[in-house]
């Protein structure tokens, strides 16, 4: 049934899950390929949707995705159910986890083994959101690209305006006024609106 299928391929990207959100997206990537749920357009802007929505970015990541998958099988009501089971599979090993670590935390704390395994971790960490940022990078400026068989992607269009923009955020996310950082609900409005303009009024295709 699609539901436990659901909630065990969001268990499990919960549990493995060592980052936060933007560590999870190469397991979420690949499970939602595997099985066909979405397309790489639609999850690419449900990233981006999610990443723009209150809350945290991997729970409204599973909520979305499992609110399309259930409303392809079963209309709204079906998207309504798989949305609360994606969500709840995906934040249920946190929740255990927490508990657990909680009521053992000062021999978690005072552990080699532990601190060790969590040295230990932090790269690879590092390693998953930095092939997750080049994976949107990618989708975003080179749309065609795949980067698992790049001798038979087609290259073209190169999308240069995402790439100006994406430039152009980049050091402004860095940039500081008066001593504050720019609000990057400010940077989400300000792209959201330059993307109505661009690619919507004047229909730029990159």
């Amino acid at each position: 049934m699609i539901y436990l299928l659901l909630f065990w391929e969001y268990f499990k990207i919960g549990l493995f899950t060592i980052g936060g959100g933007y560590a999870m997206l190469p397991m979420v990537i690949q499970v939602v390929e595997k099985h066909q749920w979405l397309t790489t357009d639609q999850l690419y802007n449900f990233i981006g949707v999610a990443e723009s929505t209150p809350g945290p970015f991997a729970i409204n990541l599973a909520t979305f995705v499992g609110t399309m998958v259930g409303n392809e099988q079963f209309g709204f009501w079906g998207g309504v159910l798989g949305a609360v089971v994606a969500t709840f599979a995906v934040v249920l090993p946190s929740l255990v986890i927490i508990v657990i670590v909680s009521k053992l935390l000062e021999q978690f704390k005072s552990s080699k083994y532990v601190q060790g395994a969590l040295y230990g971790i932090r790269p690879v960490v590092v390693g998953l959101v930095l092939s997750a940022m080049i994976g949107i990078a990618t989708n975003v400026v080179l749309p065609n690209v795949d980067l698992t068989n790049i001798p038979s992607s087609n290259v073209t269009p190169f999308n240069w305006v995402s790439l100006v923009m994406m430039c152009a955020f980049l050091p402004l996310s860095r940039l500081k006024i008066k001593g504050k950082k720019v609000h990057p609900i400010f940077m989400i409005l300000l792209s959201a609106g330059l993307g109505v303009l661009l690619f919507g009024v004047c229909n730029i295709s990159g």
